[in-house]
């Protein structure tokens, strides 16, 4: 009676598992980065090819006549304004400069979209020479004026490229607070004047700035903990490890579509494991997070999706579409309640369930408004409660563009274990956590934006207000010119941050950039329709700047860049591009075979009697081995004379080729072991089936007796051939990947016939050569340019 009941309970057991694994699995795998990891994987084949030239690439949407004339008068005046004759005003420095950095962004060249590559322009003009405030007619208010530049090739650029941390005017706000830290930041005591000088004390000592910004900072955001960073990725890093810590067998984190939480491996959309992507204002969402609370251990938001663009890519995303870039908005109080909701949702899984964290990104969002933080800016629309999330994380923007960032948390949520489990290591740390320069430069920061630094004049909660105002006033007035103008471009701000959206189903909207920096507006180093203004700017600047962004859309019109693209249109050009896409894929493929087959040639194949014993064979394999085994079907005969002329080829590599065993690694496949086993295993083959009977025989009285396969003399001559290569692609296809393998078995397959057109001199070779052994105890050494061959030493 026990063993059924056993035998059933312990089957439901495992069927149950199986199956609640199979559907967490299905769960998860619908939820994670799967286009990024089909990107991910097509990236190391999706190759532009060559040049298809400047008027194929302005006719990729197949325009009339009329609009390709118009299309290739935008492109001279482009290359007028962006691409000046070298001879009239060089940028060398620029050149010299920009080959010797890493970074794409400082070419201001990645505009366009990928397919639009040729339609770029060098960086001609990014070289900063100088930097000036505008002239105004007349000053009013604290503000003097955005910024224009000189570069070596232009003057009076309109500077719309800040950087995502001076968001405030630098007379009024940025340049006191800097002048308070050359005060501070110094080494030693200043004639007793800088009594708090602490740039000494290695970064990891307690000291008195340290003191002051962990309570400074504690005050300000009501949390319980702080860890300090460098950069906003190394902080959202940090904050997931510590999470996953303080959550013990719980490694998943929640993230929402298209949010960016920076570029380090773990955080990144192509690198992060463990991520699942769910969508933003869904409650279904809600409830995932419910159901799964005990595989989850953090959700994280980014709250600038609400000015990106709910569940939308955020720019340089418009380089990517094949057609208009309209970004879908709740607004605040329906963002707001959403938050609010998914709070509640991770509190009450922690309170009843499990804990799962729920954590604020405010790196972008932070100091940009009079309310600082976004749990203070996304109150809840009826109460006016502020959010309290159990993690923050702040940005650069915390120490006034220093190296310096801050994951905030409650507690029980950062690095919290028992930490009496001692293979339980938290593995977070590095030397420069806290760097002692950030944190004076976060101290005086903090103090100014409190309003407590007595060097600024105008309070800066005052002035955060109405840098929002300003920014909202100029995306209205903006937009009203844009639709007076009838051109299908519309801004889009959150306080000074600002971007593009395209209303027209056009594959040249990604052009519209160039436009501006055509009209004299010098972008930051993303270049691609997102900006970040500084209130430094002035009504009379934005009046100007606007007429400069209506300006560029004319022209773009004009020259037939905002034209829709038909649907056939479309079609068509998915048709071409898969087309030509894949005839690249096949290409690179071509070429990686050949490129093998030189390779091998250049290093394993120098000897005469070698190269004389690879013609031969090769015509031989093409004459009798390849017809029997593919044609006639005569398989026995086939892999007899495939045997053959592989002794025959084995043989020049065995007695005479000198060849350089370091060197012979460069070929891939490298297979030297192999050959080996694989000689051992044909005489193995024929021992096994000498003694076939006997084997069988025994075999049979075993359990696994039924299993073992009656093969005829045929069969088993063909899978011994087979399995002479067979292991060695499993090796290589494991190793490289099943397309690789798959071009190393074409390349094997097809050696004999490249072999005749590499070896043809040698179809008659002096006898003398046949003399010329290998001594097999020397190791050789190969010069792969001249070919000279000595023996580097001899075994004893």
């Amino acid at each position: 009676m026990q063993s059924p009941i056993t035998y059933l309970t312990l089957t439901f057991v495992v069927v149950s598992l199986l199956y609640k694994k199979l559907q967490e699995y299905l769960d998860f795998f619908t939820k994670s980065n799967i286009k990024y990891k089909i990107l991910d994987y097509l990236a190391d084949y999706i190759h532009y090819g060559d040049d298809i030239g400047i008027d194929a690439s302005l006719a990729l949407d197949s325009p009339s006549p009329e609009i390709l004339r118009k299309r290739q008068q935008g492109q001279a005046y482009l290359a007028s304004k962006l691409a000046p004759s070298s001879s009239t005003n060089p940028n060398e420095r620029g050149k010299t400069l920009s080959s010797k950095l890493v970074d794409c962004r400082f070419a201001l060249a990645k505009v366009c979209m990928p397919l639009m590559r040729e339609l770029e322009f060098p960086a001609q003009r990014n070289f900063i020479t100088a930097v000036k405030h505008r002239l105004q007619s007349a000053k009013k208010g604290y503000a003097n004026g955005m910024y224009q530049v000189d570069t070596v090739t232009q003057k009076d650029l309109f500077m719309v490229g800040n950087d995502a941390v001076h968001t405030l005017g630098n007379e009024a706000f940025h340049a006191p607070v800097q002048q308070e830290i050359n005060e501070r930041m110094s080494l030693m005591e200043d004639n007793g004047k800088n009594g708090d000088a602490m740039l000494r004390f290695a970064p990891l000592s307690l000291n008195q700035e340290l003191e002051k910004n962990v309570e400074t900072i504690l005050n300000m955001t009501g949390m319980d903990k702080v860890r300090y960073s460098l950069s906003g990725s190394e902080a959202v890093d940090a904050a997931l490890k510590d999470v996953k810590a303080s959550c013990r067998g719980k490694n998943i984190v929640v993230r929402f579509s298209s949010a960016y939480h920076g570029h380090v491996s773990g955080v990144d959309v192509l690198n992060c494991k463990k991520h699942i992507f769910l969508k933003e204002c869904s409650q279904e969402s809600i409830e995932f997070i419910e159901k799964y609370h005990y595989r989850i251990a953090a959700v994280i938001i980014n709250p600038m999706q609400h000015f990106t663009g709910v569940n939308k890519a955020s720019p340089p995303g418009e380089k990517l579409t094949l057609t208009s870039r309209i970004r879908s908005a709740v607004n605040k109080d329906q963002y707001a309640q959403w938050l609010h909701d998914l709070q509640d949702r991770c509190n009450y899984c922690t309170k009843y369930l499990s804990r799962v964290a729920f954590i604020m990104d405010d790196i972008y969002f932070a100091f940009r408004t009079p309310q600082l933080f976004s749990k203070d800016y996304f109150t809840h629309p009826k109460t006016g409660e502020s959010l309290k999330p159990n993690v923050m994380i702040l940005g650069k923007g915390v120490a006034a563009g220093y190296p310096l960032s801050m994951v905030l948390g409650q507690h029980g949520y950062l690095n919290t274990y028992d930490k009496k489990f001692l293979l339980q290591v938290n593995k977070t740390v590095g030397t420069l956590s806290a760097y002692h320069g950030g944190i004076v430069a976060s101290n005086v920061f903090l103090e100014a934006i409190q309003g407590k630094l007595s060097s600024i004049q105008v309070e800066p909660k005052i002035q955060l207000e109405d840098m929002v105002k300003k920014f909202d006033a100029f995306a209205k007035s903006l937009n009203a010119k844009l639709n007076a103008a009838n051109l299908p471009l519309r801004i889009r701000n959150f306080s000074n941050t600002s971007s593009i959206d395209f209303l027209s189903r056009s594959l040249y909207n990604s052009r519209y950039p160039q436009y501006l920096m055509a009209e004299g507006i010098y972008l930051g180093n993303y270049s691609t329709g997102k900006f970040n203004f500084s209130n430094e700017c002035t009504e009379e600047d934005l009046d100007v700047l606007g007429d400069k962004f209506v300006s560029a859309g004319l022209k773009m019109r004009d020259h037939g860049f905002f034209e829709p693209t038909s649907s056939s249109a479309k079609r068509k050009l998915i048709i071409n591009v898969a087309s030509r896409f894949s005839y690249e894929i096949l290409r690179q493929y071509y070429n990686k075979i050949m490129e093998d087959k030189h390779i091998d040639i250049e290093v394993s194949h120098n000897h005469p009697v070698n190269k004389c014993g690879h013609f031969w064979s090769s015509l031989l394999m093409i004459i009798y081995a390849y017809p029997n085994l593919f044609y006639y079907g005569e398989a026995v005969k086939g892999c007899t004379w495939f045997f053959i002329t592989h002794v025959i080829r084995q043989s020049g590599h065995f007695f005479y080729e000198k060849q350089d065993k370091d060197i012979e690694k460069r070929k891939f496949g490298h297979k030297d072991k192999s050959k080996k086993v694989a000689a051992a295993s044909l005489f193995g083959a024929a021992l096994l089936y000498k003694y076939r009977m006997e084997v069988y025989d025994y075999l049979a009285t075993t359990p696994y007796g039924s299993f073992i396969p009656n093969l005829n003399t045929e069969q088993y001559v063909v899978l011994v051939c087979l399995f002479t290569v067979v292991p060695h692609y499993v090796e290589i296809t494991y190793q490289y990947g099943f397309l690789r393998g798959l071009s190393w078995a074409l390349k094997i397959l097809t050696d004999p016939f490249t072999d005749l057109l590499d070896f043809y001199t040698h179809i008659f070779i002096h006898p003398k050569h046949f003399l010329d052994l290998k001594n097999q105890s020397a190791i050789y050494s190969l010069d792969i340019n001249t070919k000279a061959i000595t023996i580097k030493k001899k075994i004893q």
